[in-house]
């Protein structure tokens, strides 16, 4: 197993998705890869109900339950409502042998 973690989050968002909105997150993406410990995240959306979902993946658990911590409330003050969230270990040689995205992290 690696000390590398995947953090796997859904959320729902009722508000509206205006220009102001993409500008937040716009800015959120540039404030989340300044975070230590991120490598990376892949942001997701399902169009047709309008959930969001996001997949990080973080050097060790230390960074990721730190950045959680912080990140889960900062979602609670904008109105997103998380469904579920899971934190996984990587099984590091299987990953390889299907390339993930692992890159300089392994």
């Amino acid at each position: 197993m690696s000390k590398m973690t995947i953090w796997d989050l859904h959320m729902a968002y009722d508000g509206p998705m205006t220009e102001e909105f993409a500008e937040g997150t716009t800015r959120l993406a540039e404030s989340i890869f300044q975070e230590t410990g991120v490598i990376w995240k892949i942001w997701t959306v399902d169009g047709s109900s309008g959930d969001f979902g996001s997949t990080y993946l973080f050097r060790d658990i230390a960074a990721l339950e730190t950045y959680k911590a912080m990140h889960m409330k900062r979602l609670a003050a904008i109105g997103v409502t998380v469904t579920s969230d899971h934190v996984f270990d990587i099984m590091e040689d299987l990953s390889a042998i299907t390339n993930a995205p692992l890159g300089e992290a392994v």
